[in-house]
C-alpha cells in the first residue's frame, strides 16, 4: 500500500517540472530575442542635421558682364548649408519631382559622381569636357578650374566624389557659369542649356513643353543614404 503512493506521488511531480522548464526556455529566448533587437536598434546609421537652403532659377544671367559681355540666360540650382553636421555628398541622394503642363511629373534622381559634357561652341565646357552635375562654388579651395575636367573620373570639387563635403557656409551649384561664352547675346527668350539642371531634374528644363518658370514648383529631397532618412524635403518655388 505504502509504496503504490509513493509511485502516484512520483508520476504527479513530472508534468510540474516539465511546464517549469518549458516557461525557462521561453523566459530565455524572449531574452535573447529582446537583446538581438536592442542590439541592432543601437547600430542603425545616425541620420545627420543640418540647415539647407535651396535655390532654382529659371532664368539667370550667367557668362561675362558689362563691361566685358552681355552675358547669357541659363537655368540653375545652389544648395547651400546653413548650419549643422558635416555631409559627404557620397552619402547623399538628391531626388526632384516636377509636374509639367500636361500632368506628367518627371523624376530626377542624382547619387554618386556622375558627369555632365558641355557642348561644341562652349569655350571653357565643349563636348569633351565635363563637369559634376553639381559642384562646389570655391575658387579658393578648387581653383578656377576646379569644375571643368577633360575626364569624366571624377574630381574632389564635384558632389559624389570621397572628398567632397558639404560644411556649414559651402555651397553647391550647377556649372552655370560656364554654359556659354562671355558675349553670347542671349535674352530671356532663348536661354541656354544646363547639362547639370537637365540631369538634376530629368528633363531639358529649357524646352518649353514643360512649361518650367518662374513660379514653378518642384519637390526636392536630398536623402542620407546610409540612414535612408531626409535631411530636406520641401517643395521649392522656382525664382
Amino acid at each position: 500500500m505504502e509504496d503504490r503512493k509513493r509511485t502516484v506521488q512520483e508520476h504527479a511531480v513530472s508534468p510540474v517540472v516539465g511546464v517549469m522548464l518549458m516557461l525557462v526556455v521561453t523566459i530565455i529566448i524572449a531574452a535573447v530575442v529582446s537583446a538581438f533587437s536592442g542590439g541592432m536598434s543601437s547600430s542603425q546609421t545616425a541620420t545627420p542635421t543640418a540647415v539647407l537652403d535651396v535655390h532654382i532659377h529659371a532664368l539667370e544671367n550667367a557668362g561675362g558682364m558689362p563691361p566685358w559681355g552681355s552675358g547669357y540666360y541659363v537655368p540653375t540650382m545652389t544648395i547651400k548649408e546653413i548650419s549643422g553636421d558635416t555631409l559627404p555628398t557620397k552619402d547623399l541622394k538628391i531626388v526632384t519631382y516636377y509636374t509639367n503642363t500636361s500632368g506628367t511629373t518627371l523624376v530626377g534622381n542624382l547619387s554618386g559622381q556622375p558627369a555632365v559634357g558641355g557642348q561644341a561652341g562652349w569655350n571653357a565646357f565643349g563636348s569633351t569636357q565635363y563637369s559634376g552635375v553639381l559642384v562646389f562654388s570655391d575658387q579658393n579651395r578648387f581653383g578656377d578650374d576646379g569644375y571643368i575636367r577633360d575626364s569624366s573620373n571624377g574630381f574632389g570639387a564635384w558632389f559624389g566624389n570621397t572628398s567632397a563635403v558639404l560644411r556649414p557656409g559651402d555651397l553647391l551649384t550647377t556649372a552655370a557659369a560656364y554654359c556659354g561664352n562671355y558675349d553670347d547675346n542671349t535674352d530671356a527668350t532663348d536661354p541656354h542649356d544646363n547639362p547639370g539642371m537637365n540631369y538634376l531634374f530629368g528633363f531639358d528644363v529649357t524646352d518649353p513643353v514643360h512649361g518650367f518658370k518662374q513660379g514653378s514648383v518642384v519637390e526636392v529631397k536630398i536623402i542620407h543614404s546610409p540612414s535612408g532618412k531626409a535631411v530636406f524635403d520641401r517643395d521649392v518655388i522656382v525664382e
